[in-house]
């Protein structure tokens, strides 16, 4: 694996065009650096290779219909824990957390469907 003390300014530069836009061509981001495509070619091979760069294919929840909730519950003392081992486990929770005092609970959650967030909203947790 390439260690963070093999990248020359020139590949952060690489990776942060790429991070703005994963999809511009070489050609665009040697023109931005003020390099040639072939050079911004070679780079990204060797960052691939080399396992300092990865493509990844991220979902667009909102395209394909899905919502994303932010929820805060507030709860019974003593029982936030409780409430929050059950929404671990659900599988459209896409992250949790206990806020401080200890009666409350947020947490991001991504129903799949209208049955799942009426679920999630109208049913109980074990």
């Amino acid at each position: 694996m390439l260690g963070s003390d093999l990248f020359d300014r020139l590949d952060l530069r690489i990776l942060s065009a790429l991070e703005v836009n994963g999809r511009a061509s070489f050609s665009r981001i040697g023109a931005v650096l003020g390099v040639s495509d072939q050079t911004v070619a070679r780079r990204y091979r060797r960052l691939s290779a080399e396992g300092g760069l990865r493509v990844v294919a991220v979902r667009d929840p909102e395209r394909l219909g899905q919502d994303q909730w932010m929820l805060r519950l507030r709860c019974v003392p003593d029982t936030a824990q409780t409430i929050a081992d059950a929404l671990a486990k659900r599988p459209d929770t896409s992250w949790i957390g206990l806020a401080s005092g200890g009666t409350e609970v947020v947490c991001g959650m991504r129903p799949r469907s209208a049955g799942d967030r009426d679920d999630l909203l109208l049913g109980k947790l074990p």
